[in-house]
């Protein structure tokens, strides 16, 4: 099993991850003209010019880099010349720099790539929703080196994980570490959010409010088995996964410090760890971006009076902490061998009960806290869906 390691451009990064069983890092311009699965706000900013002397260091250190062309939508501007030609400046510079290979999300950009740039492998993103055998067939036949298969959707479904190995040559990978909702609603929609709000010239000019983010988090404090139900892998358990013949894991997010990546790095190539499971996913106080001293560079995406109600909008920040919830990852031991003979897309989660009775014992949380948490959560949502947000009196 090879592992797929996010890249936060810090230059103590490489020596530090530099494991067995690690393979690639990946990451991207904060902003460029393709977008990606990340808004510009949340990630670190870097110039071109250090991408290049960093790349060249992960070479240097036996690595490969692969590059984020993930975006869901690219607003249509592929179709226009003026488009063409900054897809084609973009893939030349990738070529420069020597980047190995490239992730997408939209078919179109894969068969360009193969057909004008064959010397970059392309993987498949998670966020083309890839949860079938024909899925995967679809995109082999289009030419994809390797398949990031739908979070949300395979991690735990051992049966349709077997049939995809066994039909598709091309590699495999699972990402671990995220905490989304198991079949999010919202998921297609975050990643046109985040496309559009890291795409460089975009009218928006990166802002949007990450109204998916704050939907979901809701939910789990609504209904803390959602913590459970997501479909996240346990170092411990990475063995299943070998065993049916996946490749890589890949690990998020971009945005982390150096030692926090390490800190996953290190317990899942260790395949254990002890105390908090969310000690191991992103956190608002575990991220590069949200130490940042430069207020200039938050208000360049943040400040917009006159388009969103200040005082409501700031109200948000206090949503943007870490979780204060403990998932005991020692009373998880033995959790994932249910899934290995039942199928949960064949029975309603109410009707099976499985993870409701394993939070009872691996989920703490304060009802204190939670209560208040819903009560904040639910006030901003309001304010979004009753257009508050957007107008300073009664009226726009």
């Amino acid at each position: 099993m090879k592992f797929s390691v996010p890249v936060n451009w810090q230059d103590d990064l490489i020596i530090k991850i530099r494991k067995r069983d690690v393979e690639e890092l990946y990451g991207k311009l904060n902003a460029d003209f393709a977008g990606g699965g990340r808004a510009s706000s949340v990630i670190p900013y870097i110039s071109k010019k250090k991408v290049a002397a960093y790349i060249e260091e992960v070479h240097k250190n036996g690595l490969k880099f692969n590059y984020l062309l993930n975006a869901a939508c690219l607003d249509n501007r592929e179709w226009l010349r003026r488009g063409q030609k900054k897809l084609r400046d973009l893939f030349d510079w990738l070529i420069n720099i020597k980047v190995d290979s490239i992730t997408v999300t939209i078919p179109y950009l894969l068969e360009v790539i193969k057909k004008q740039y064959p010397q970059f492998k392309v993987c498949v993103s998670t966020q083309a929703g890839v949860d079938t055998i024909k899925r995967a067939k679809y995109w082999v036949d289009l030419g994809a080196d390797e398949i990031t298969l739908s979070f949300v959707d395979v991690n735990r479904n051992f049966q349709l994980l077997r049939e995809i190995r066994k039909n598709v040559k091309c590699k495999l990978k699972l990402i671990a570490n995220l905490d989304c909702l198991y079949q999010c609603p919202f998921y297609k929609y975050h990643a046109n959010l985040n496309s559009h709000a890291s795409q460089s010239n975009h009218f928006t000019r990166g802002f949007m409010i990450d109204y998916c983010y704050l939907n979901c988090s809701y939910r789990r404090f609504m209904d803390p088995v959602e913590f459970i139900r997501s479909p996240w892998i346990r170092p411990e358990d990475i063995r299943y996964y070998e065993d049916i013949g996946i490749d890589k894991i890949k690990f998020v997010n971009r945005a982390m410090s150096t030692e926090r990546i390490c800190l996953v790095v290190n317990a899942y190539t260790d395949r254990h760890y002890d105390g908090n499971l969310l000690d191991l996913f992103s956190a608002p106080s575990k991220n590069i971006v949200h130490k940042e001293s430069n207020w200039f560079r938050k208000l360049k995406y943040f400040f917009r009076p006159f388009s969103i109600n200040l005082f409501r909008f700031y109200k948000g920040k206090q949503l943007f902490l870490d979780r204060q919830v403990y998932i005991d990852n020692r009373a998880l031991d033995g959790f994932l061998e249910h899934f290995l003979k039942e199928d949960c897309y064949l029975k309603s989660c109410e009707a099976c009960g499985y993870c409701k009775d394993v939070t009872k014992k691996a989920v703490k949380i304060s009802s204190v806290y939670q209560n208040d948490s819903i009560r904040k959560y639910k006030d901003f949502l309001d304010d979004l869906i009753s257009s508050k947000m957007f107008k300073y009196s009664r009226h726009f």
